[in-house]
């Protein structure tokens, strides 16, 4: 059994409140969480969902209420702790995210080497040796190896030591570690914005296999619509549970929405009829009792409210000034290497006004360096980029820290420092567009948070119209509001847009055109990002199986074939005519039985679940294990009478 069906990771917050100040976050909330469910926690910037996965995290006390964590519970969440692992290998990095195991390796290693043991050391070694296969110890390494080949990280730098990876890959090998751990409860907080689009595939596919409670914040509709089961949604002062993936959750909301004002109209629409009432007959005598009746029930009637929900959406608008000329820029034979590394290769492209150009392709193939180049901020070591006839690019950087210095002015006097000529109402208007109101215009650059300085670039980018865009990662720290409002406007824009992007249904939205770079050269694709999923995607999905994948699949084939072979080796000779007929026919009618049994132990097993009833559980697990075992021993037997049939 595994040892996830062990302990029923049930997660629970009772009365969870959280204030700033006077402003309630959300207050008095209830929910159990289950495990084999993934929750997806929404919410706008500001809202708490930060300080809420703090909450789940131990990081903070800022709250009051309780939140419930199932005994013995192992409990899972990304560290930026990388620079404790510095001087380790990568695979031995990921491999101690089961400390029990790797402490029992290295005893054993170590022993190893020391020659002669006494009979304190052979028990020692023999309890290691138990952790050892306790843990699956001996596939560890290609378990390991496994899980950082689906983050993007070749078996070639496996074994070299951590700290010669960039600050992003390093992400991911903690990443592959906290994976490796497989803890009973997984928190996982914006995952995917280290990973290229191939990695967050193999993410999603990885997660919907987790056994135990999952809880994700995430920007990338995608992704939530992939691995989530439920969605918890803070707004309107509270966290509601909604069933379903991002877009049920969008309708489910919607439908809430609809029905709360349809209620609210109605309402007032019977009060005012009521009042009409009492108005009209109050004074006469006959009618006087059912007047009064109606004060009394006007009085009790409950008012419904509606009150204002915490999602902001800020405004973008991009209108270029002139109009590009038909080529606004074309690179040929481009290539660019960082000492012994070439990042790109032979790139050559012309780019047709009105393009909108997605640039994919794995990390460190070269999509920032081709914006930087581009933008002449830094030189091709081969090769030109010609930009064409009234072409004025506008660039949003992936890392925006340069373009606000050292961030002792305000918002206001930054944006200002870019057109000298505006008015205030042009730079206010601009500032309020992208949601910042009132004072916010004099906070200072350095204590914004990634969102708002976003924002702010982005406000720099309509004062200073442009007819070619070149956006790198610009969804990075925008809450879905924002993005939904950003992919809108760029819909619309009547520039050129070249853009480096991991959130797939913002590319999948407004590309156009697709250039793909890779390690050994590029593909340009002229057509959407669904279509060029629909032409090369599977070249992708394949790619992302690494040799030792397709060796343990291949394997894996082979023992199933084996296993197949025995048992029917072992079945007897072969049934013919009645004898074969009746046999099916019983072996069906087990089947179906089996299907019954397994079925009602499911909801007994979800029943106790819900009841806390532990000591039931783990009873009827077993039975339920034993119920498939026995299901798949039929169908198998059924599978062999049916060949020979």
């Amino acid at each position: 059994m595994s040892r996830f069906a062990k302990v029923i990771a049930m997660l629970e917050m009772i009365n969870l409140t959280l204030e700033f100040g006077d402003r309630v976050l959300f207050s008095d909330v209830n929910f159990q969480l289950y495990p084999g469910n993934c929750y997806g926690l929404v919410g706008a910037n500001g809202a708490g969902k930060s300080t809420l996965f703090k909450i789940l995290m131990g990081q903070t006390n800022e709250f009051t209420g309780n939140v419930n964590w199932p005994k013995q519970a192992e409990v899972g969440f990304l560290k930026q702790d990388h620079f404790a692992y510095e001087n380790c290998s990568i695979i031995e990095t990921v491999i101690q995210g089961n400390q029990k195991l790797w402490n029992a390796l290295q005893l054993q290693d170590a022993m190893t080497r020391q020659g002669d043991m006494s009979l304190a050391d052979a028990e020692a070694y023999a309890e290691a040796e138990d952790v050892i296969i306790q843990n699956e110890g001996y596939s560890a390494e290609s378990d390991a190896a496994r899980l950082l080949d689906g983050l993007g990280i070749p078996a070639e730098q496996h074994s070299l030591k951590l700290k010669t990876l960039s600050g992003g890959y390093k992400l991911r090998v903690l990443m592959a570690q906290l994976l490796f751990s497989k803890p009973e409860i997984l928190l996982l907080d914006e995952p995917t914005n280290h990973l290229d689009i191939f990695s967050i595939k193999w993410l999603e596919e990885h997660l919907r296999s987790f056994p135990g409670l999952l809880i994700v914040v995430s920007h990338d509709r995608d992704f939530l619509n992939a691995v989530c089961t439920h969605m918890l949604d803070i707004d309107y002062g509270t966290i509601r549970m909604y069933t379903g993936n991002y877009d049920e959750f969008l309708a489910a909301k919607e439908l809430d929405k609809d029905q709360k004002e349809r209620a609210l109209v109605n309402q007032e629409k019977k009060k005012e009829e009521m009042q009409a009432f009492i108005n009209r007959f109050k004074a006469k005598a006959s009618k006087a009792s059912q007047a009064q009746s109606r004060v009394k029930m006007l009085e009790k009637m409950e008012a419904i409210e509606l009150p204002p929900s915490s999602r902001r959406y800020p405004h973008f608008k991009f209108t270029p000034s002139v109009v590009s000329g038909i080529i606004p820029v074309a690179v040929e034979k481009v290539n660019k290497a960082f000492a012994d590394k070439q990042v790109i290769r032979n790139l050559s492209f012309e780019i047709e006004r009105g393009d909108r150009i997605a640039v994919i392709g794995p990390n460190g193939v070269g999509k920032s360096t081709l914006l930087k180049i581009l933008m002449g901020m830094i030189q091709a070591d081969e090769g030109r980029v010609e930009w064409g006839h009234s072409a004025t690019p506008g660039y949003f950087p992936q890392d925006y820290h340069d373009l606000l210095g050292d961030g002792s002015l305000n918002c206001y006097d930054w944006l200002y420092s870019f057109d000298a000529k505006a008015d205030i109402s042009t730079i206010r208007g601009l500032l309020g567009r992208m949601l910042f109101s009132g004072d916010d215009v004099k906070n200072k650059l350095s204590t914004l948070s990634g969102g708002e300085a976003t924002r702010l670039i982005f406000g720099k980018l309509m004062l200073e119209p442009s007819n070619v865009l070149l956006l790198d990662e610009p969804t990075n720290h925008l809450d879905i509001e924002a993005i939904d409002m950003l992919t809108e406007a760029l819909a619309q824009y009547k520039g050129t847009l070249i853009l480096v992007s991991h959130n797939r249904y913002f590319v999948s939205k407004i590309a156009t055109r697709v250039l793909e770079l890779k390690p050994d050269g590029f593909l340009d694709f002229k057509g959407t990002y669904p279509e060029y999923l629909e032409k090369h995607g599977t070249d992708h999905l394949s790619r992302d199986v690494s040799l030792k994948d397709r060796a343990v699949l291949s394997a894996q084939g082979s023992e199933a074939k084996q296993a197949k072979a025995e048992a029917k080796k072992a079945s007897g000779p072969a049934l013919t005519g009645k004898a074969a007929f009746e046999a099916q026919k019983a072996l069906k009618r087990k089947r179906q039985q089996l299907e019954k049994k397994i079925a009602q132990l499911e909801k007994d097993c979800i029943k106790l679940e819900e009841d806390l009833m532990n000591t039931g559980a783990a009873g009827l697990q077993e039975q339920l294990d034993q119920a498939l075992e026995n299901w798949r021993a039929a169908e198998a037997e059924l599978e062999a009478l049916l060949e020979e049939a």
